[in-house]
């Protein structure tokens, strides 16, 4: 049962906080800010603002940035020397304190000047309790051309006010009561990264509503490194490997391991299969897509075998205990 809510932004003036967590990319997070600082507000009133700026460097060196620029509105800053994505994100949300919603948003992401203008008229539009976003990149200029036009980074969800039955925390809106049924992010995924698709899975599971905005608008910087073909597979492995993880804590039956082995299974197989065509047809860009897929569904074999992909510690893998085996009957 979801809690109730004032839903009215006509009543009171709305606490938001916009959290970011950072790990050394002192550059881009200044662009970020200065970027938060040009929000403009027309469909909705502008409401009270704080940013939350959390630094996964012990060494605190973001601070000079969060000191030196200038916003509107007040910045909290706070060090969370204990490494991990799900660490950071948790602290941003003790650092927020007492508001009605919380944004997050990367920190090599800019938002567009009516971003969380859109983001908030979609929550009170369609009774949401999560509202998410595109995320459009921009590209490195070394990036090849193929890259660029191969639809690698783009997704299309449809339009505004579709329900999704999960989302990421590059682009989202977040209504604190649903703290208070789903506290936060789980830890194990701290390194592994799949920490929010995990989270807003169980956000769905508690019956809450999560509503897409085709106009609260982001931009991701890519960098060269992610135009190529290595890191464009490392990813898919990465998606698939902490999917499986996820369904194992949320539903961790037999059968349903038994269905993703399947579909993994088949990812391989079609991938492999198309991928030689598209080789045989020197289309590089098909012949990408083909192997995402058997990279995807690589990802969730070796995770339905036990091993975690750790993508934030060096990109090691290792074994791990498969407590769903224990867990089902």
């Amino acid at each position: 049962m979801q809690a109730v809510t004032d839903r009215s932004m006509e009543t009171k003036k709305v606490r938001v906080a916009i959290c970011i967590c950072t790990l050394r990319r002192t550059d881009l997070l200044r662009e970020l800010l200065t970027a938060i600082g040009q929000l403009a507000f027309g469909k909705c009133p502008c409401p009270e603002i704080k940013v939350v700026v959390v630094d996964n460097d012990e060494l605190a060196s973001a601070r000079q940035v969060c000191e030196s620029t200038l916003l509107t509105w007040p910045i909290t800053y706070a060090v969370e020397s204990k490494r991990g994505i799900t660490y950071a994100r948790n602290r941003a949300i003790a650092e927020a304190g007492l508001v009605d919603l919380i944004a997050f948003i990367d920190d090599d992401e800019r938002p567009s000047p009516q971003w969380l203008d859109e983001l908030l008229r979609t929550y009170e539009q369609f009774e949401a309790d999560v509202v998410s976003g595109p995320v459009l990149p921009r590209y490195a200029p070394e990036i090849a051309p193929w890259v660029k036009h191969g639809g690698f980074f783009e997704r299309q969800i449809g339009p505004t006010g579709n329900v999704r039955n999960t989302c990421a925390t590059n682009n989202v809106l977040i209504g604190t009561h649903v703290f208070r049924s789903v506290p936060g992010f789980d830890h194990a995924f701290a390194l592994s990264g799949a920490e929010d698709t995990h989270f807003f899975l169980r956000i769905r599971q508690a019956g809450f509503k999560i509503v897409w905005c085709e106009e609260a608008v982001v931009s991701e910087l890519l960098p060269a490194e992610r135009g190529r073909p290595a890191w464009i597979l490392r990813r898919d492995y990465q998606t698939g490997n902490g999917w499986v993880f996820c369904e194992a804590v949320l539903n961790p039956s037999l059968h349903l391991r038994a269905v993703r082995f399947l579909k993994a299974l088949a990812h391989v197989v079609t991938g492999s299969l198309t991928a030689v065509w598209a080789s045989l047809r020197w289309n590089r860009a098909g012949l990408i897509h083909s192997l995402r897929r058997a990279s995807l569904g690589a990802g969730m074999l070796s995770a339905l075998v036990g091993y975690r992909f750790l993508a934030y510690q060096g990109a090691r893998t290792v074994r791990v205990p498969d407590k769903s085996r224990n867990s089902s009957s």
